[in-house]
């Protein structure tokens, strides 16, 4: 014969709700009134709301008919989740910190956002530099992804030829007249001017830039054209910020 039903998780049900009910009411009634009971509004809600929750969850262990022991191990795990989500909301910014930096570590090049990348300003961008040495930054040109080499002592933006290309410049028309010293010795580049430029949410427009003679760069360059835009750039170990 099956144990008669009991009442208890009914009873718990109607407390949860008369406890959100009551909550409601308070806050409400409260309107904008900075503190409830000696406590700022915002610290009232949060009490009320894991007062809901630690009901909610033990009107749920108690519904199933566990032992006392399962009932403080579920507790537990549940306060431990808890823990774990308060922990984790309290250091968001850190931990998001912690993941745009990670996101640099592994993808080098790539321009980490200030909001993502902890300690700097919200507009700056950082780059992670990359494991030749070198800080190999991923922008957009005319909207098409290339990688450039940052360059301090390259006076423009300098594009290969096939990097010119993809842009949608017609390299056969270019006119390769203006000599450039390079680390290979002086070469013959052909001035040109880009659109938009963009170093994750930094953008620049009518960039003067260059571009290399067929086989002169392994690389395309960010060069000062582009840099001198900024309000500035720093190297801090291997990180670059650049502030627009």
């Amino acid at each position: 014969m099956s144990a008669p039903p009991t009442r208890r998780p009914q009873l718990l049900f109607w407390l949860l709700i008369a406890l959100v009910a009551i909550a409601v009411a308070v806050l409400a009634l409260q309107g904008e009134t900075e503190t409830m009971f000696g406590l700022e509004r915002g610290e009232f809600a949060g009490i009320a709301y894991l007062l809901i929750l630690l009901v909610f969850v033990g009107s749920a262990l108690l519904g199933r008919r566990l032992g006392a022991g399962e009932i403080v191990r579920a507790a537990a795990g549940w306060l431990a989740i808890l823990l774990v989500l308060v922990g984790a909301y309290a250091y968001r910014a850190e931990l998001t910190g912690v993941g745009g930096r990670l996101l640099g570590v592994l993808v080098p090049g790539v321009p980490i956002p200030g909001s993502l990348a902890g300690n700097i300003d919200d507009a700056s961008v950082m780059i992670v530099r990359s494991v030749g040495g070198h800080f190999a930054v991923r922008a957009e040109i005319e909207a098409v992804p290339l990688t450039l080499m940052v360059d301090t002592g390259a006076s423009f933006v300098t594009l290969t030829t096939e990097d010119a290309a993809r842009i949608g410049i017609d390299t056969r028309a270019l006119q390769f007249r203006m000599p450039v010293r390079t680390a290979n010795g002086i070469i013959e580049a052909a001035p040109i001017t880009i659109g938009t430029l963009a170093v994750g949410p930094i953008e620049r427009h009518d960039v003067a830039a260059l571009v290399a003679p067929q086989g002169a760069l392994d690389q395309s360059l960010l060069g000062m054209s582009f840099l001198d835009s900024l309000q500035g750039y720093a190297i801090s170990g291997d990180r670059l910020v650049l502030t627009p």
